[in-house]
């Protein structure tokens, strides 16, 4: 009855104002959304079971009797990941007929997942970011500007599908150099952007030389940013600067930062959030199961983000649970201003410079407030650095227009270091690939910026 009568309180959620929303959800207590989350776990994991090729057949093999099944964790180690995706295919995970499809390849292999949905699903978690928008004080009055990618990714259409409810003037500008955006953009006089972080930062750089013009606030995703840039982008427009936090296996709505940007709000009305192993800070890797997809649903998916669970009230009065900022990556793929670069990408790269070694590392970190990507080398003589320099970047432009792209957009700066052959291992030293120095403690298998 109380599960009955919470979702009854989110179906009127979305079908009323935001204002409206916000005060019937805020009625919910903290129990009765739990007993929420539990009930449509097992009705999803029910569902999955019986519809989805991929889980009656794991489920099968592991002798798991999802009947018996109440909470997440007792299905032990089972686990779904990007592999599973890439390679079974979306098809064996549909429970019913999708209508629309995004990719991502935010991902450690060159091909891409590819993530089913509905329109039904797209419209209800637009109403749920209205919400959020409405919370951060996105009003009909404002102009939006846009820029994120619409090239197969999912974030154009979050951003969209919430407008449509918000009823505000909205400008699709895509992924354009940061410089065109803003002569064209000011001609709208936009009081709310959206963007990449490292797009975002490439935009503030050019308004701290140019002029910037009163905003509301900046709406960033898709990447982590350091809180030095941060700043840097809050100072130059004289607004804050917000962070989402999603991935397009989830249409991007996992969680987002309130006024205290202390921390993602998460979605719990439409996912099951875990940290199975989390070391002595919480810190682990978060682990996330659908809740409310009705056409491809995902049961215990490992996002591959290192964060820990938040819960209690936060400082912004709000009470729902929250995820720490994304520490970093249990996989070797990063998100920075390049793109989602992991090491099939500098496989690729370095694929027919004969004059280098087999041993090379990726260092991601920060110069200001730009992303830089130092690869280290191995050959037998420095001789030879500028010709291998301008070899690297021929193939990145040749093999990668998306990241060449980025580069040409001053979203990141590549650099290339040559080490004697054999140095980079060094004493057997294990060599890790892609390393995301932004994020992390002193670490002996890391190289120097």
């Amino acid at each position: 009855m109380l599960t009955s009568l919470v979702e009854l309180a989110e179906l009127l959620a979305l079908r009323t104002s935001p204002q409206r929303a916000i005060e019937l959800l805020g009625f919910i207590p903290p129990s009765a959304l739990e007993a929420m989350r539990l009930a449509r776990f097992r009705r999803t994991l029910r569902i999955a079971a019986e519809r989805s090729t991929f889980y009656r057949e794991q489920f099968r093999r592991r002798g798991i009797d999802v009947r018996r099944i109440d909470h997440p964790s007792q299905l032990g180690d089972f686990y779904t990941t990007g592999e599973d995706l890439r390679s079974h295919g979306p098809d064996q995970f549909l429970v019913r007929r999708a209508d629309t499809a995004f990719e991502t390849t935010g991902t450690t292999s060159p091909v891409p997942k590819r993530v089913f949905f509905s329109r039904r699903e797209i419209a209800d978690m637009g109403r749920l970011s209205a919400i959020w928008l409405h919370l951060l004080g996105l009003r009909p009055d404002d102009r939006v500007v846009s820029a994120f990618d619409c090239s197969f990714w999912v974030s154009p259409y979050v951003v969209r599908s919430a407008l449509d409810l918000l009823g505000c003037f909205h400008v699709e500008a895509g992924k354009i150099d940061a410089g065109e955006f803003y002569d064209r953009a000011k001609q709208y006089r936009p009081t709310v952007i959206f963007g990449e972080p490292s797009w975002v930062v490439r935009l503030s750089e050019i308004a701290q030389v140019r002029g910037s013009w009163p905003l509301k606030f900046l709406f960033a995703g898709g990447e982590n940013i350091s809180e030095s840039a941060r700043l840097a982008v809050e100072e130059t427009w004289g607004a804050p600067l917000y962070l989402n936090y999603g991935q397009t296996e989830s249409f991007g709505a996992l969680g987002a930062e309130c006024r205290i940007q202390d921390g993602y709000h998460r979605n719990d009305f439409s996912f099951f959030f875990e940290v199975p192993v989390a070391d002595a800070d919480g810190y682990g890797e978060v682990v996330y199961t659908t809740l409310s997809y009705r056409v491809m649903p995902l049961i215990r998916y490992r996002s591959s983000d290192l964060t820990r669970l938040v819960d209690g009230q936060c400082q912004c009065g709000i009470s729902t649970g929250r995820l720490a900022k994304i520490r970093g990556r249990c996989d070797e793929m990063v998100v920075c201003g390049m793109g989602n670069v992991g090491p099939w990408v500098f496989d690729e790269v370095l694929r027919g410079t004969t004059c280098i070694g087999s041993d090379w590392q990726a260092v991601v970190g920060h110069d200001g407030t730009r992303d830089v990507i130092v690869l280290h080398v191995e050959m037998e003589s420095h001789s030879g650095q500028r010709a291998v320099e301008t070899r690297i970047l021929t193939s990145l432009r040749e093999r990668f227009g998306d990241f060449w792209r980025n580069r040409e957009m001053h979203l990141y700066e590549l650099r290339v270091i040559v080490h004697p052959t054999g140095s980079l291992r060094g004493h057997g030293r294990k060599l890790r690939r892609v390393v995301d120095q932004r994020q992390m403690r002193s670490d002996p298998s890391v190289l120097p910026m």
